[in-house]
């Protein structure tokens, strides 16, 4: 299938997202989405999977801090970006998502998220999911890489028409300044330089905002409203999936916020003016994405499908694209 017709299809899936419910507490805002992929998982999640032993998560070889290997079982297994993987010689984070063919061994580009260990550890389970914040950063530093390996490309030999993988590696440097960035404002000294610590630090407060937000019956996406914007949106082609994923996602967008409050109480970024994303946020960030689709790259996946990296007007993105259909879809606002 040429880019084109993948660019109009999810241009075309995205046309038809619409919110369903919205939460609100304090200022965190998430609005449930709807849109016209739902159908049941040809795939496991790397929790259920993990929990059922269908997937191991291992170091490459004797350990390479911007690769692992996954193993998979019978069934495949999707591993969407921002999750993470604790244990190991150091924990990580999944760098984007990726489709396991079942019963295969495939390296998966991961960053590293304590900087402090490197130790005899080689298995690796599965662990929360990042904060949106987080996962916004290392999108962008993917998307450079990309950029850049595209560009380096064009000037080498001709390709004769094979689809590039990129390496989907982020910008190692940069997310250990951020951890260290994040236990500061959170005052948490971790002897690793852990961003699970900071976490830890804050369970209670996010576990409060998880019980607060039940998933709505039927949705299949989430867009999170934080300091009056809304800073990211979530798609998955089933609602069995987002349903599953629900309270990892709450997570995910309480930590961000509890980040931003410390952040804004730091002076390190004004007060918001108000609490709650205007009534046209969404369908401008779904507006822009679509439009960005028309440059989008389109590259192989790392595991089965194709990767999908978009750039726009206050917008970045991504999709993993399987079988004609996308199976996830992240996006995250970019400031002017």
């Amino acid at each position: 299938m040429d880019d084109q017709l993948i660019r109009r299809i999810v241009r075309e899936d995205l046309a038809s997202v619409r919110p369903v419910i919205t939460h609100s507490r304090d200022g965190l805002v998430l609005i449930a989405l709807q849109w016209n992929v739902d159908r049941p998982p040809a795939y496991d999640t790397a929790v259920k999977a993990a929990a059922r032993g269908g997937l191991e998560i291992r170091e490459l070889g004797g350990g390479a801090v911007p690769t692992v290997e996954a193993v998979t079982a019978t069934n495949p297994v999707v591993m969407f970006a921002g999750d993470t993987i604790v244990g190991g010689k150091q924990n990580r984070i999944i760098n984007v998502s990726v489709w396991l063919p079942a019963a295969k061994a495939t390296p998966i580009p991961v960053s590293c998220l304590e900087a402090g260990r490197w130790n005899a550890g080689y298995r690796f389970e599965t662990g929360r999911k990042v904060d949106y914040a987080f996962r916004a950063a290392v999108n962008e530093q993917v998307y450079k890489r990309n950029r850049a390996e595209r560009a380096a490309e064009a000037e080498g030999p001709a390709s004769h028409g094979s689809r590039r993988r990129p390496s989907y590696a982020a910008d190692q440097g940069a997310i250990w300044d951020e951890i260290a960035a994040r236990q500061a404002r959170a005052s948490v000294h971790s002897p690793t330089a852990a961003l699970h610590d900071v976490y830890e630090r804050e369970a209670i407060d996010v576990a409060s905002f998880v019980g607060a937000f039940p998933c709505p019956a039927g949705a299949t996406g989430v867009a999170v409203g934080i300091g009056g914007h809304l800073v990211a949106l979530e798609l998955f082609d089933s609602s069995t999936t987002l349903g599953e994923q629900w309270p990892r996602l709450v997570e995910g967008a309480a930590s961000a916020y509890v980040d931003h409050r410390r952040t804004v109480a730091a002076g390190l970024e004004p007060a918001p003016r108000h609490c709650y994303p205007d009534e046209g946020a969404l369908e401008r960030m779904l507006a822009r994405a679509k439009g960005a689709l028309d440059d989008a790259v389109v590259g192989a996946s790392v595991g089965e499908g194709l990767d999908i990296r978009l750039q726009g007007e206050k917008v970045r993105g991504a999709s993993l694209v399987v079988s004609d259909h996308p199976v996830h879809v992240e996006l995250f606002r970019v400031e002017a």
